[in-house]
C-alpha cells in the first residue's frame, strides 16, 4: 500500500492539517513500523505545504537499548527529512511493572503534549493501526480502562495536551499492508521485544488476535449534545445553560454533562455513567434543585442550569504551584512572579482594593469564591484580569484566562480540523 498524499492515510491528513499553517506537524515516532509508516505518511503531506514535521521520540528508559534506538530514531528521522526531537521519562516513574503500561502511556501522552506546544505544534500525528483498535477492544472487553480510538481527538492528557489535537490518520490501514509498503520503499523499522512480553496486556491482546484476528468496532458514535448558548460566563469557568433546551434535547445529554463536569471542575477524573444518568433525569424533571457532583456545584431553576466549580475552604490552596502554568485546571495564568502564589478568592475578598471589590459584585455570587487572586507577602491580594477576548489587558498585568469553553468544544466534537483549533488559541 503506498504511503504518498494521494493514498491511505493521505486523504484523512488532508482532511484535518491545515495545509496553508505555517505550524510544525508533530509526529510519535518509536522507530516501530507503525509510527515509521505515520512519519512517512505526514512527510508526504507536508512537504507541498512547506510545513516542517517533528519527529519526537520518546525514551521510556525500560529497555536496555532504548537510548541506542532513541539515537537511531533521530537518524531515521532526519533521512527522511523531519526534524528529530529525543524526550526522556524521568517523571514519577513507578518502582514496580504494577501498572507499568497505563504508567508509560500517560507519561509518553504528557511528554509528547509540552513538546508538542512548546515548539509551536497543535496536531500530533500518532500511528495507530486498525489493529491498535482491534486489540484495545480486545483489551476492554476484558476490563482495561481505554478509551475507544478516534482519528480526531483532544489530547488525552490535561492540562498539559491543552488547546493540541491527537491526529490517527492510520485507523483503517492494516499493520501488514504498512510493513509492506514500507518494505518496499526500502525502510526498515524497529522491532521491540515488549511487544511479545507477556506481562503486558497489549501484549496478549496482540498474540491473541494473530492467533485469531477480529474487526475492531470501527463507528465512534454520536456527537454529545452541544448548547448553542453557554451563557457568557466561560471567561470565569462557569456555565449558565438553557434548561428546556436540555430538557429538548433528544439525545446526548448525559455525554454533554459527562463533559461539562470535567471541564468546569477542572479535573481529569470521569463521572460514574449512573450519576450521570440520575443528573440527566433530574435536569429533564420539573424540580428545582442544587446538587453536587464531581467537585461541580448544580443549580437549576426553571429556566438555567448553573454548573460551577465547587467551593474550597480558605486558603486550602493557597501558595500551591501551578501546573503547567494552569491554576485549578481551569486558568492559563500568565505574568505570575517568583514571589506571588493564588488562592481561591474565598476567605480574601474583604481585603481587595475597593475597584477590585467593586468589579467582583459584577460576579454572580455562586462563582466569585473559586475566582483566583494573587497573593503577594504580606500586601493586599489584588483580582488577576480575566482575559475576555473583547477586552484586551494592558501589558505587565497579571491575566488569567479561562480554558473552560475550549476544552469543552474540544471535548464535544466541536473542533473538526486544524483551523478550527486557531479560534481558541
Amino acid at each position: 500500500m503506498p504511503l504518498g498524499p494521494d493514498d491511505p492515510p493521505g486523504p484523512c491528513l488532508s482532511q484535518y492539517l491545515d495545509g496553508g499553517s505555517d505550524a510544525p506537524i508533530a509526529v510519535g515516532f518509536s522507530g516501530g513500523s507503525d509510527s515509521l509508516a505515520a512519519l512517512v505518511a505526514t512527510l508526504a503531506f507536508a512537504r507541498p505545504h512547506g510545513r516542517r514535521v517533528l519527529a519526537m521520540t520518546v525514551d521510556h528508559d525500560l529497555q536496555a537499548q532504548s537510548r541506542a534506538w532513541t539515537a537511531d530514531c533521530a537518524k531515521m528521522a532526519s533521512r527522511l527529512g523531519a526534524e528529530p526531537v529525543a524526550l526522556v521519562w524521568a517523571e514519577n516513574r513507578p518502582f514496580s511493572d504494577t501498572g507499568l503500561t497505563a504508567l508509560a502511556r500517560q507519561a509518553r501522552h504528557r511528554l509528547l503534549a509540552r513538546a508538542a506546544r512548546q515548539h509551536g505544534a497543535r496536531v500530533l500525528v500518532l500511528g495507530h493501526t486498525r489493529n491498535d483498535r482491534a486489540e484495545a477492544d480486545w483489551m476492554r472487553n476484558r476490563g482495561a480502562n481505554l478509551g475507544q480510538l478516534r482519528a480526531w481527538s483532544p489530547s488525552p492528557v490535561w492540562p498539559e495536551g491543552r488547546g493540541l489535537f491527537v491526529l490517527r490518520p492510520l485507523l483503517d490501514c492494516d499493520r501488514e499492508d504498512l510493513k509492506a509498503a514500507l518494505a518496499a520503499g526500502g525502510l526498515g523499522w524497529i522491532n521491540d521485544p515488549a511487544n511479545l512480553d507477556p506481562r503486558f496486556m497489549r501484549s496478549r491482546a496482540r498474540q491473541a488476535l494473530a492467533l485469531d484476528p477480529q474487526d475492531p468496532a470501527t463507528l465512534e458514535g454520536s456527537l454529545p449534545y452541544w448548547p448553542t448558548v453557554l451563557g457568557g460566563l466561560g471567561h470565569l469557568g462557569a456555565l449558565c445553560l438553557d434548561r428546556k433546551a436540555l430538557q429538548a434535547a433528544p439525545s446526548g445529554v448525559a455525554a454533554f454533562l459527562a463533559r461539562a463536569l470535567l471541564c468546569v471542575s477542572g479535573s481529569i477524573e470521569p463521572v460514574r455513567s449512573d450519576r450521570l444518568g440520575r443528573l440527566e433525569a433530574r435536569l429533564r424533571s420539573r424540580d428545582e434543585f442544587a446538587a453536587t457532583l464531581s467537585g461541580v456545584r448544580l443549580f437549576a431553576d426553571n429556566q438555567t442550569a448553573w454548573m460551577v466549580r465547587e467551593g474550597v475552604r480558605a486558603g486550602a490552596q493557597a501558595h500551591c504551584a501551578l501546573q503547567d502554568g494552569v491554576w485549578d485546571g481551569r486558568f492559563e495564568i500568565e505574568g505570575l512572579s517568583p514571589d506571588q502564589s493564588l488562592a481561591p478568592l474565598k476567605g480574601h475578598a474583604a481585603a481587595l482594593s475597593r475597584a477590585d471589590r467593586a468589579w467582583i459584585q459584577t460576579v454572580p455570587a455562586q462563582i466569585r469564591p473559586t475566582l483566583p487572586v494573587v497573593l503577594t507577602g504580606g500586601l493586599a491580594p489584588v483580582l488577576p484580569g480575566f482575559r475576555d477576548p473583547p477586552h484586551a489587558q494592558p501589558p505587565g498585568t497579571i491575566t488569567a484566562k479561562s480554558l473552560m469553553i475550549a476544552r469543552l468544544k474540544a471535548a464535544c466534537g466541536q473542533v473538526f480540523n486544524e483551523q478550527g483549533l486557531m479560534i481558541d488559541a
